[in-house]
């Protein structure tokens, strides 16, 4: 991340902290799940929480269709959830099908008892192993490359550990600084149009 994307995300995170909980919830998503609104990226996973207490997952059930299809997105909630938090995996369906449906993806869900080429098979399962841990695998529906899934998966050493990013890289680290830079300007552009009072602008040539 360069200092002044570094800076933009400082400044969105001060100006989200003091919203109250819908705007809150509304302003972290449209934020940090850019990538997937706008089509760059097969899913997001987003953990809404801020203070205990706070009413996160009825809201979020309660506003996250009308927050979502407007971008033709859906969600998935994951993990043991109280009413003050919420693990939220957005998600746009075709490019979830198509991250989920390559040969090298379907090798690694497969060993991990995945039904294959059914989406909602496939997120019905994470949803349950959720209960019992955190999936590894959960990489491939975040549209992670599935070399990079697999050496995390096998907790092999990183080929570049100087290629800070999204997810430990063990293939391609130039195709993962682009994909990386992409990513984070989506998150920038729209943590802008947030503080400037455009969200409805976020999804504009995506």
């Amino acid at each position: 991340m360069t200092e002044k994307n570094a800076n933009v995300i400082m400044d969105f995170m001060n100006y989200i902290k003091s919203a109250d909980t819908e705007n809150f919830i509304r302003g972290m998503l449209y934020c940090f799940c850019a990538p997937t609104i706008k089509g760059i990226k097969a899913a997001s996973l987003i953990n809404f929480r801020r203070k205990k207490g706070e009413n996160i997952r009825s809201l979020w059930i309660e506003h996250a269709d009308e927050w979502l299809s407007p971008f033709g997105l859906e969600w998935l909630l994951l993990g043991e959830n109280s009413d003050d938090s919420a693990l939220v995996l957005v998600y746009r369906r075709g490019l979830l099908a198509k991250a989920l449906g390559c040969d090298k993806a379907c090798c690694i869900l497969r060993a991990k008892g995945y039904p294959l080429h059914d989406v909602d098979a496939c997120l019905e399962c994470l949803r349950g192993k959720f209960c019992s841990g955190f999936p590894h695998e959960i990489g491939l529906f975040l549209d992670y490359p599935p070399d990079d899934v697999k050496g995390f998966i096998e907790d092999r050493c990183a080929e570049n550990l100087a290629c800070p990013g999204y997810w430990k890289v063990y293939g391609n680290p130039d195709e993962a600084r682009k994909i990386f830079s992409e990513y984070k300007k989506a998150e920038c552009e729209a943590a802008l149009l947030i503080m400037a009072g455009h969200s409805a602008k976020i999804n504009s040539g995506g």
